[in-house]
């Protein structure tokens, strides 16, 4: 009898091995479908405390359906304006920055050929360095680069009703699913299911929470020292800054970077560019090292090496939308293994 079981556990072992790859491949290669859904659940999430409060009020879930479709629908027609006037402004006036930028290129790649003479080093060898033709308006454009965004309007609105229809359905099976979970599942296994839903909902909703206000405070400061500092494309950045600080680790420091930049172009490096660029990326090495974490606490329990490695790993099935959704979809996974098992390997390994 035990050597069966070790033979069962050992089968287990194998096809789990071998099911994991076949998962991610699935999940890659349907990300049109699979990204929208989980969107979905995590918005069902987010709804959930106003969808329990209407429902105990014995409000029709048809009227609680309408009322969150609206609530979405001003939220998309909110940021589709704030996006355009952000892109608008872009395009009038990145173009003189385009010059500002091919000077600055310029003088680096002369100060690379006074090095380079010196070490005997060619720098014809190097066509990549030549800096007209890298920006030449044929090559490179960012106002055509920008415009090219557009083509992608088709493709967000339709997941946009993908989600939306997803989310609908959800909100609609919502008081169904413990009455199907009687069905099928014994009362242990029950309670352990619905305690395990919970516990996702409610890490997920105070993440997306917290995350939410630690962005939107870094961008509202970020917007006040680019006024203050007189840096151009305030609302872009500002936008930039709150949706990427929504990617853990990475993304802070990628929207920090494009309004230094910016200063950098407009005034070089002098001491407003320098002041700036230290007062940016210490507002977010404040916000991010210190106040997020005291403001999360324990709630996700995941280490900081397992949310740089789900980093990776989903921004490579999902790309930037995967990056976006990484710490919470780890998070719902290592709830779901401890779960099945308090002491299961891989659960030890992701939390912190």
């Amino acid at each position: 009898m035990p050597e069966n079981t070790k033979e069962l556990r050992w089968i287990r072992i194998l096809l789990t091995i071998i099911a994991i790859p076949v998962v991610v491949i699935i999940f890659r290669t349907l990300k049109s479908i699979f990204i929208p859904l989980v969107f979905a659940v995590f918005l069902s999430f987010v709804f959930a405390p106003l969808n329990k409060f209407l429902r105990h009020k014995k409000v029709h879930i048809s009227v609680v359906m309408a009322l969150m479709l609206v609530i979405i629908v001003l939220m998309m027609v909110s940021s589709t304006l704030l996006l355009t006037a952000a892109t608008n402004s872009l395009v009038t006036g990145f173009p003189r920055y385009q010059v500002n930028l091919m000077l600055r290129m310029q003088d680096w790649v002369g100060r690379f050929s006074e090095i380079s003479e010196r070490f005997a080093i060619s720098i014809e060898r190097y066509p990549q360095l030549d800096v007209s033709q890298m920006l030449s308006t044929g090559s490179f454009s960012i106002s055509k680069a920008i415009s090219n965004v557009a083509t992608t309007t088709v493709g967000v609105g339709w997941n946009f009703m993908l989600i939306v229809i997803f989310l609908m359905f959800i909100v609609a099976q919502d008081g169904r699913l413990i009455v199907k979970l009687k069905d099928v599942l014994n009362p242990e296994n029950q309670q352990r299911t619905i305690s395990t839903m919970r516990n996702i909902q409610n890490q997920i909703q105070k993440y997306l929470l917290t995350k939410t206000v630690i962005s939107l405070c870094t961008a509202v400061i970020g917007m006040i020292l680019m006024l203050l500092f007189g840096v151009d494309f305030i609302l872009v950045c500002g936008i930039l800054l709150f949706v990427m600080n929504f990617i853990p680790n990475i993304g802070s420091i990628i929207a920090s970077g494009v309004p230094i930049l910016i200063s950098f172009l407009q005034s070089g490096m002098d001491l407003r560019t320098i002041s700036f660029a230290l007062l940016m990326i210490g507002t977010q090495m404040l916000f991010g090292n210190v106040i997020e974490p005291k403001m999360q606490g324990q709630r996700l329990n995941l280490s900081p090496i397992m949310v740089l490695v789900s980093l990776i790993f989903w921004g490579w099935v999902w790309g930037i939308v995967g990056m976006v959704l990484a710490v919470p979809i780890t998070s719902a996974i290592n709830i779901m293994l401890i779960q099945l098992d308090e002491k299961n390997l891989i659960s030890a390994i992701i939390s912190s």
